[in-house]
């Protein structure tokens, strides 16, 4: 998931990056160094799940699974 997926989502821009720099710092405490890169902008949709409190593929009205999220965001 990225910064503009989640701008497509309803978030403002500002929000969605706080939301990936969290998503991002909580994938480096879980060990995977590779998110600490400055051009790493996509993160796991799980790892925005874990931040927001939340599941996306649980929106009203979307089907379930991470294709729903995609399909959300064409």
């Amino acid at each position: 998931m990225t910064r503009a997926d989640l701008i497509k989502l309803g978030y403002s821009p500002a929000q969605a990056s706080r939301i990936i720099k969290m998503a991002k710092e909580l994938l480096l405490k879980q060990g995977l160094g590779w998110y600490g890169k400055k051009g790493v902008d996509r993160v796991p949709v799980e790892a925005v799940d874990a931040v927001l409190g939340l599941k996306l593929s649980q929106l009203e009205g979307a089907p379930s699974g991470l294709s729903a999220v995609k399909e959300e965001l064409s």
